[in-house]
């Protein structure tokens, strides 16, 4: 029981590498399969942190979840590619700088060379577009993240980080706390894991 349980747990922590890099952290995860990818805090000129540009629920898109081609398995890592869309909703901004954005539509795209056990060079793009509380378009913002890390080790190779490289909240971190709800099991399938879905929180620090 002890040997399958630090499978699993290594298979999470490899997944959330490769879906953090591609997602800009989306569905990072540890034992208890939910973990905090928390990025470095802004100071004000008190040195106290800063609050929060923007905090907004997230998830996968029901139609869009996180695809991964060829599929995920135990095996040898090999190059993957990913895609999805991640729906942010209830959006706000605990500092009031983006005070008018309500939700986003995120879609994503990355690659890396991967299995359900590790990561290496996962490199990601994202682009959000903004939506204010009627539905109106408040702009768009380009996401990315690049490591060579290798995820098993412990939660915190799971955890890349993100950053805004255009657009709206420019020059941000982001981070994520999320929970996988597709059955990490799959990695031992014939097929493999080909979809990941989730649901949590993203913030832009």
């Amino acid at each position: 029981m002890i040997r399958r349980s630090h499978s699993g747990h290594l298979r999470r922590l490899a997944i959330a590498t490769v879906t953090a890099g591609l997602a800009v952290p989306l569905l990072a995860s540890a034992g208890s399969a939910q973990a905090t990818r928390t990025p470095a805090a802004r100071t004000g000129t008190l040195g106290a942190p800063d609050p929060a540009t923007l905090i907004c629920a997230m998830r996968t898109a029901p139609k869009f979840p996180i695809t991964f081609t060829p599929p995920l398995r135990d095996a040898a890592a090999q190059p993957t590619e990913a895609r999805g869309v991640i729906l942010l909703e209830r959006c706000s901004s605990p500092n009031g700088k983006a005070a008018d954005i309500a939700s986003g539509r995120l879609e994503i795209t990355g690659s890396a060379t991967a299995s359900c056990r590790s990561a290496t060079n996962v490199r990601g793009t994202g682009t959000v577009t903004w939506q204010d509380a009627q539905g109106k378009s408040v702009g768009t913002s380009k996401l990315t993240t690049e490591s060579s890390q290798t995820a098993g080790s412990s939660p915190t190779d799971s955890l890349l980080s993100g950053s805004v490289s255009s657009g709206r909240l420019s020059g941000r971190q982001v981070g994520a706390m999320a929970t996988p709800t597709t059955d990490l099991g799959q990695c031992t399938s014939p097929s493999g894991l080909s979809e990941l879905s989730g649901a949590g929180r993203l913030s832009f620090t």
